[in-house]
């Protein structure tokens, strides 16, 4: 393995600096995770590494590198792939910083290089709409964060979180908790996600979806020492848990199949926040798993979509019919795809979906329906969507031509579902 990883290097290096780059990093980051896996933990002045920013740095690395990858034959231009780079920068400060205001800024500064390939790649006008309201909610709620750093430091002489002991008040609590609740994002922060999904490039929206929406979970995580959620719990989980039921609805009236992965990936992400607000151990387990496995489904579906769009010319569900008959393989990795996303067993999110079921049943009896209609929406617009695609009639003979990076795209989630079964064992 080792052979065949330093002899491709070489040619990695001459056709693409960027995915060279990335691939390195993955490897030597893969080799400190596996010497690391009996001490997490490690941190230096501006460096902190724990188990959970090991598996976010991680997931980072491999979303980046398959992205990226699904890119080449689309010939990316050497900004595109400076913006790969430097959101990967970004990412890694945020996930493994011990500074505050470092994790804000590199939080902040993830924008330029995702807007900029909405812009440059996006496929419609609409792109630039798209890109403007990801940069206005972001910039609007993010900026009172900047008092509340500075609060933190009138208080504690210090911006290092891991020697600071402080609780916020109300108010800065939820001022902390609406700045990285836009990149969670939850409902009603969300409306810039559907649009820049459906406007951006097929790899624009692996990169959207498997790493961007993490940087908003990660900032929490961090400041979950400092916030207080006791005021907020009740009104918090009562919101989210109905705006669960109604982003499934908003997905069972989609057509358009991107659509149905962007409004999916909301009402998936929305599992986040509620976790987060149960504040026990249960809860932050599934908070972990829940989070790391969508960095691994919605990736996925995004380039199947890329894939079937290439094919049909469209995204409408109504016309995309029949791949069965034209390719069964490709139809095998849809069903894998729908399997994934809808946590069966035995893949791993299936144990963070059971964590979020239980946590959430003792916040209150009640949200079990809720649960059950989520549940069971969620069934009803996938098993939908892939009995269009693979299962109804199709009278053409053609053939389905799947480009050489689908056979990659197919064991991504198993690549990185391996590592986490790794820490779901040390949990």
């Amino acid at each position: 393995m080792l052979v065949l990883f330093f002899s491709v290097l070489p040619l990695l290096l001459y056709s693409s600096p960027c995915l060279f780059l990335i691939l390195s990093f993955l490897f030597i980051y893969y080799s400190t995770l596996v010497s690391s896996y009996f001490n997490f933990d490690f941190f230096t002045e501006f460096l902190y590494l724990d188990s959970f920013s090991y598996f976010l740095v991680y997931l980072t690395f491999l979303v980046l590198f398959f992205s990226y990858f699904y890119a080449l034959p689309f010939n990316p231009s050497k900004l595109v792939s400076l913006s790969v780079v430097v959101l990967l920068v970004c990412c890694f400060y945020v996930f493994s910083t011990s500074n505050l205001f470092l994790l804000y800024l590199s939080y902040e500064a993830s924008l330029v290089p995702i807007i900029y390939i909405i812009i440059k790649w996006g496929s419609y006008p609409e792109r630039s709409l798209a890109s403007f309201m990801l940069l206005a909610y972001t910039a609007v709620l993010s900026f009172p964060f900047i008092y509340v750093l500075f609060y933190i430091f009138s208080f504690c002489g210090t911006l290092f979180f891991y020697s600071s002991s402080f609780t916020l008040s109300f108010f800065m609590t939820l001022l902390a908790f609406l700045t990285f609740s836009v990149k969670l994002p939850i409902y009603g922060l969300h409306f810039w996600l559907p649009m820049a999904h459906v406007e951006a490039p097929t790899f624009g929206s692996m990169i959207l979806a498997g790493v961007l929406l993490k940087l908003g979970g990660a900032g929490l995580f961090r400041m979950s020492s400092y916030m207080d959620m006791f005021a907020l719990k009740t009104t918090l989980f009562s919101y989210f848990l109905v705006y669960l039921v109604y982003s499934t609805l908003v997905c069972c009236i989609q057509s358009d199949f991107k659509r149905i992965v962007a409004y999916s990936s909301v009402s998936h992400m929305m599992c986040l926040p509620l976790s987060y607000v149960v504040c026990s151990h249960l809860s932050d387990k599934a908070f972990y798993l829940i989070m790391f496995f969508h960095g691994v489904s919605s990736p996925l579906l995004f380039s199947i979509v890329g894939t079937i769009y290439s094919y049909y010319g469209t995204r409408q569900l109504v016309a995309l019919r029949g791949l069965l008959v034209v390719s069964p393989l490709f139809s095998l990795i849809l069903v894998f795809a729908f399997l994934y996303t809808m946590s069966t067993p035995p893949f791993p999110s299936f144990i963070g979906e059971v964590f979020f079921f239980i946590s959430s049943y003792y916040v209150t009896f009640y949200s079990v329906f809720f649960l059950f209609f989520f549940a069971f929406l969620s069934m009803v617009y996938n098993i939908n969507w892939l009995s269009s695609i693979v299962f109804s009639s199709y009278s053409s003979s053609s053939t389905f031509s799947v480009n050489y990076f689908t056979f990659y795209t197919t064991f991504f989630p198993v690549v990185l579902s391996l590592p986490m079964l790794v820490y779901i064992s040390y949990m």
